[in-house]
């Protein structure tokens, strides 16, 4: 560090003009803490017969505080120009409101040397008066005309290169809880790619270490993920609920499996992008607001987790998963009688919606062969279920007393295939007061007891694709398919 204690002096001034110009440039007034507009030429140096432009980018790998100074001195490898007195920008990527901090670069240190110029190396810059600016490993300086994806790609690089590969994951309680969703979730997909490629030969001893240092990561994560302001999640337009996420696998011997499925929940940090990837005619990305009593994130995930039948989440990327119970426990109906559970058939609902999002089928193509792996399971479990018939308390007419032969209960029906009476049922409560209102019971009974008289419609809403049309024939195709697995 003695190198960097002749940059004690306060040299803003020399700069202060520019960096309140290109502050007012950087951060448009569109409501949003944190947005960044990126893009414009660059500054250019004139001279007699050359232009010099300085632009560069870094993942800040580690930070010190000049002694005696409020200036911070940052090391990381730098791809482009940059050069001492140049205003730039430092942004915490993965933060869910992050904001552009603007500093200026006093001194260059490469390899022990004061330099007036970086380029494409190693180097640590010295940052006036920037101690106090919340700047970390991770954190990314640039300068205004680089691209987004150049700054994500150096803040995941500092993320892989200081907290997977220098350090194995070993961070302190206070560094973890500073780390943020997106932080979090990129540290585990980093970390699951290194463990498969460069560290694939560690020893088991620091694979171990590894793992349970991961797992102080994930528990954090979890608590991040209920306790944040917003999440964002991929919505299916065709069912009304979360889009689910199911891998289907060839078993090699003409048989095949799949995944349980997960729900995609997204970073605030990383709305933007994936906003313009499922932003398409199948799915789009949703906002849910935890709200004053910090109930509405675990409420929703409630909700998948044990209505629709969603097994965990998948945080930013597919391979990130999170099972349900560790951010939602399951509840417990222990010593209750039944009669009083209340009812919901997530297994049943489960296969469904996977269903519902299917494309149109063709007889040979491959959503073919997992629509009947689909149907198999929710046919087996569409032969368990208990399942709430509307009911609705019919008064005597006028003239009659209590207990006449028009005294009793209608049930909900509809006309249904082959102008055949359907009776309408549904899976769970809040399905059918989305539809009835609080003048509406309900009575529960499974499809055996009625099949044989009237077809079935099963969770009938403004989304068809999440519901089911069941006749006598398919049912009796049902039970035939739930025998192997009854004791």
């Amino acid at each position: 560090m003695g190198l960097f204690n002749i940059f004690k002096k306060n040299k803003k001034s020399e700069a202060e003009d520019e960096l309140n110009r290109i502050e007012a440039d950087l951060l448009p007034d569109e409501g949003i803490v944190g947005e960044v507009e990126h893009g414009g030429p660059s500054e250019e140096k004139s001279g007699d017969k050359e232009v010099r432009k300085y632009s560069f980018v870094m993942g800040v790998l580690d930070t010190a505080v000049v002694e005696g100074t409020e200036n911070l001195v940052v090391t990381g490898n730098i791809k482009g120009n940059v050069e001492p007195n140049m205003v730039i920008s430092a942004i915490n990527f993965g933060d869910d409101n992050k904001e552009v901090i603007m500093t200026t670069v006093s001194g260059i240190d490469v390899d022990d040397e004061l330099r007036e110029m970086a380029t494409d190396c190693f180097a640590g810059l010295i940052l006036e008066g920037a101690a106090n600016s919340g700047i970390k490993p991770g954190t990314v300086l640039y300068t205004r005309d680089v691209g987004n994806d150049s700054i994500h790609d150096a803040y995941v690089a500092s993320l892989s290169e200081v907290y997977v590969k220098e350090r194995e994951l070993e961070l302190t309680d206070e560094e973890i809880d500073a780390l943020s969703i997106t932080d979090c979730s990129e540290i585990w997909r980093l970390n699951t790619w290194y463990m498969t490629h460069e560290g694939k030969e560690e020893e088991e001893t620091v694979k171990k270490v590894r793992i349970e240092r991961l797992n102080k990561i994930v528990s954090s994560l979890c608590k991040k993920i209920i306790n944040a302001d917003e999440i964002y999640y991929v919505h299916d337009k065709g069912t009304g609920e979360a889009h689910l996420y199911s891998q289907t696998f060839d078993k090699g011997n003409g048989t095949y499996m799949c995944s349980l499925p997960n729900i995609m929940i997204i970073s605030k940090a990383y709305r933007r992008h994936y906003k313009r990837l499922y932003n398409n005619d199948k799915t789009e990305l949703a906002v849910v607001r935890n709200g004053s009593d910090k109930m509405g994130i675990y409420n929703f995930l409630a909700g998948n987790f044990y209505i629709n039948g969603a097994c965990g989440v998948a945080v930013n990327a597919i391979q990130i998963s999170i099972a349900a119970g560790m951010l939602v426990k399951k509840p417990e109906y222990k010593d209750i009688p039944i009669e009083n559970i209340p009812v919901t058939n997530p297994d049943l609902v489960r296969w469904m919606l996977l269903i519902g999002q299917l494309d149109t089928l063709k007889k040979d193509n491959e959503e073919a062969l997992v629509f009947r792996l689909y149907y198999r399971f929710m046919g087996i479990e569409m032969t368990k279920a208990r399942l709430i018939i509307p009911m609705k308390h019919q008064s005597p007419q006028e003239g009659e007393s209590e207990g006449s032969e028009n005294d009793g209960f209608g049930i909900a029906t509809m006309k249904g295939k082959d102008k055949k009476d359907a009776v309408i049922m549904y899976t769970d409560w809040r399905r059918l007061r989305s539809e009835y209102g609080k003048d509406w019971d309900g009575m529960v009974h499974r499809i055996a007891g009625l099949v044989g008289k009237f077809d079935c419609a099963i969770n009938p809403t403004r989304f068809p694709k999440a519901g089911m049309y069941v006749t006598e024939e398919m049912y009796k195709n049902m039970a035939q398919m739930a025998k192997p697995d009854e004791k």
